[in-house]
């Protein structure tokens, strides 16, 4: 068999797993709701621009191509992170290929990135567009160690870009990478071959309309990047970042652990060992929280299988043949372990709904949003007639931001005010209301209220469905409050505010 043939028999097992991953995504991505963070990411799908507040512009520019052509759904708008998520899992087949390994290291490459890719390619989020572009990165960096051909710089560059566009945390991979380079004398003729340059260039290309709207928003997405990591390190949120990694390599610890020592024994793959530590140590010294580094481990893994996969060649038929089914099916154990844990896989109303309500945020975010926006309607409706037409919303975080953005209209209510995130530039103004005076208002604290009105009164509540104790607790009072204690355009300059 040619060397050719043999490649694209080898692709069979990846397109399977891949297949089987995009179609477990497409049969739960409608069992619940939008994420709370999903809900902001669609907002501003909706209001298209070269950045935003929290974050850069890819991830909602896919949201929009995706409700563009389908329309709005939970599933549609996770339509882009369900595809990235699996082909994430073929470029971690062709990562190991490009290692040297044969059609085992192949598969079990992307078996070891697997539960964690079933749980982060449910959701539209950022977490998913920066994993593609490491892991991009990553790939591309592997075919050049493996072929010596330096236009891989290219498609390194332009997976760098797109980490630009997705989340600044490209930085540390590409600090790791240079930092290689200069560390290994090997490579340092890569430092002066003209194609890295261009690379560089095309990286500079790609993300220069995002610099270029953070340089005319007073690079605001730093400003507030500097208070949620502020924020998360004050209320413990970045603590247990060493064993975080070992919680999220679980049972392929061993593996990452030996793909480890392959690679810095490799003279030729060595290079890819600090696109692992490098982020590894940078991001514990900047007190980086744990899941950011997830994407770096697709070195390890590769490196790890075709390490396994080598070493049991030397084993009688029987042993190896145990030992590699050993391994897969510990692999896929504990991607069902994930699932379950951490999935939207389980009935309305089950057991295994309760525990994962009790032990996961992102599954409680999932729960509640139409119904939030009906109680508001409510307590409008309660509004004597000239007052119920002109009043506003105003609430607390960008989820219920979100949320009466997009389920509002079906209720008659106008567009939300929240001076959270991007949500800020779209001020307080509205067509059929101006500067309202009479504002039902919920998740904005007793502080706020006394500062901001004359009077509040409780119009109602909301109750969450399946509250067990989260952030949205059962019984959520909302307020009309009356009576603006400055003017409109004098509060809004001072009201912005990061979360």
């Amino acid at each position: 068999m040619t060397e050719a043939r043999s490649e694209r028999t080898s692709n069979w097992p990846l397109l399977a797993i891949a297949a089987f991953t995009l179609l477990l995504h497409l049969a739960f991505g409608n069992r619940y709701g939008f994420h709370r963070d999903e809900l902001q990411f669609l907002e501003d799908a909706r209001h298209m621009d070269w950045g935003y507040v929290p974050y850069p512009p890819l991830t909602s520019w896919l949201g929009r191509l995706s409700i563009s052509i389908f329309g709005i759904s939970p599933l549609v708008l996770r339509l882009p992170s369900m595809l990235l998520s699996s082909a994430m899992l073929v470029l971690g087949g062709f990562t190991a290929r490009a290692l040297g390994g044969r059609h085992f290291a192949q598969v079990l490459t992307p078996l070891l990135m697997l539960g964690i890719q079933l749980v982060i390619g449910q959701w539209l989020m950022y977490v998913i567009t920066d994993a593609m572009a490491w892991t991009l990165t990553i790939f591309s960096v592997a075919k050049l160690l493996e072929t010596e051909d330096e236009r891989w710089w290219i498609v390194a560059g332009a997976a760098a870009g797109m980490g630009v566009l997705s989340k600044y945390t490209i930085a540390f991979l590409i600090a790791g990478l240079l930092a290689g380079l200069i560390a290994l004398p090997s490579r340092w003729r890569h430092l002066r071959s003209g194609w890295l340059y261009l690379g560089v260039l095309v990286a500079m290309a790609i993300a220069a309309p995002n610099l270029l709207w953070e340089w005319r928003h007073g690079f605001v997405t730093l400003k507030m990047l500097h208070f949620i990591h502020e924020r998360d390190v004050r209320i413990g949120r970045a603590d247990g970042y060493f064993m975080d990694q070992l919680k999220y390599m679980a049972i392929g610890l061993p593996l990452a652990i030996a793909g480890a020592v392959w690679l810095a024994r490799s003279a030729r793959f060595r290079l890819l060992l600090f696109l692992y530590a490098g982020p590894l140590l940078l991001l514990a010294f900047a007190k980086g929280r744990g899941y950011y580094l997830l994407p770096a481990y697709l070195p390890l893994y590769a490196g790890g299988a075709v390490w396994f996969e080598s070493w049991t060649l030397y084993l009688s038929r029987t042993l190896r043949t145990t030992l590699r089914s050993t391994a897969v099916v510990l692999k896929l154990l504990s991607a069902t372990v994930a699932v379950l844990m951490s999935c939207a896989v389980a009935p309305l109303g089950s057991g295994l709904l309760h525990w994962q309500l009790v032990h996961s945020s992102d599954i409680r975010d999932q729960f509640g949003w139409p119904e939030m926006v009906a109680a508001i309607a409510r307590v409008r409706d309660t509004l004597p007639a000239e007052e119920k037409i002109a009043a506003g919303v105003a609430v607390g975080n960008y989820g219920e931001a979100g949320a009466v953005a997009l389920f509002g209209p079906g209720f008659g209510l106008p567009y939300p005010i929240s001076s959270a995130n991007t949500f800020y530039y779209r001020g307080y103004a509205r067509p059929n209301n101006t500067a309202p005076q009479t504002l039902l208002t919920i998740g904005i604290g007793r502080k706020d209220r006394e500062r901001l009105f004359q009077f509040c009164v409780v119009g109602g509540e909301f109750v969450k469905p399946f509250s067990v104790g989260n952030d949205d607790e059962e019984g959520q009072p909302i307020y009309v409050c009356r009576g603006m204690k400055k003017p409109w355009a004098e509060l809004w300059p001072t009201e912005r505010h990061f979360g």
